[in-house]
């Protein structure tokens, strides 16, 4: 998240099946910021993920759709 007119965030937020945990350490902020931007830079484009997605549902068995 961030608060400013700035796009660095401050604070990184994140749900489990009975909190949220917010971290606002910088450093520790940081460390999860580079850690989202590695995984976004491997992520598919959207148009590969809808592509893997139509090839596997067009893989289920008729039953499962």
């Amino acid at each position: 998240m961030s608060f400013g007119p700035e796009p660095a965030p401050e604070a990184v937020a994140f749900d489990s099946t009975t909190s949220t945990v917010i971290i606002e350490d910088l450093d520790d902020v940081a460390k999860h910021a580079r850690i989202f931007e590695a995984l976004r830079s491997a992520a598919l484009s959207r148009k590969q993920s809808l592509t893997f997605l139509d090839k596997a549902i067009a893989n289920m068995p008729e039953g499962e759709k």
